[in-house]
């Protein structure tokens, strides 16, 4: 009987480790937990003028306190910081044709140093009526300048990245031109 007792006792002591797991802690950086509160997806500017949706994923950052070279107001200044992309739209409320104010800055863009401009499209938009042109500053740079309705507003939107940034990049800003239009609730006034 104690014999019996002894082996029970050596089972018991010994067979938990045995089944037993070890693990150890990932080495280096550690995943970071997820946010309980997420970012809205469809982005409003503080006036209310505009509203878009933000890329998937957390490479951008949006602004809407932001402040130009010469201290005007940016309703928005989104930035990629892994890519070195930026996104700025400014308000260009008062403009009678989308279309004469995108050749305008096309234009003039196209006049400065190592600029090449590529043709004006009109570009798919939420707001509706939007035309736009992507260019290119030497081997530098790459980027994108539109001019969408957003209701009684008009936004104009300027993009760069630089040139090795990946494509997605781009496909991100397109994607935020594309969803560009009137805050939630904001029609206009000639609707109905």
């Amino acid at each position: 009987m104690r014999a019996l007792l002894a082996l029970a006792a050596s089972l018991a002591l010994f067979a938990a480790p045995a089944l037993a797991r070890v693990t150890r802690e990932p080495k280096g950086r550690t995943p970071r937990p997820p946010s309980r509160l997420e970012a809205p997806r469809l982005w409003s500017d503080q006036a209310g003028a505009f509203a878009l949706e933000r890329p998937t994923g957390d490479r951008w950052s949006f602004r809407g306190d932001a402040r130009g070279p010469d201290g005007e107001p940016l309703p928005l200044l989104a930035q990629s910081v892994e890519s070195g992309a930026q996104l700025i739209i400014q308000s260009a409320d008062g403009v009678t044709s989308l279309r004469a104010l995108t050749r305008l800055l096309a234009d003039h863009l196209g006049t400065e140093a190592g600029v090449r401009v590529q043709q004006i499209e009109n570009v798919p938009s939420r707001g509706g009526e939007a035309y736009g042109f992507a260019f290119t500053v030497s081997d530098e740079a790459r980027g994108r300048v539109a001019v969408v309705r957003a209701g009684d507003h008009v936004a104009l939107v300027i993009a760069s990245w630089p040139m090795g940034a990946p494509p997605t990049v781009a496909d991100d800003v397109e994607e935020m031109i594309g969803t560009l239009g009137p805050a939630p609730g904001k029609l206009p006034a000639d609707v109905f």
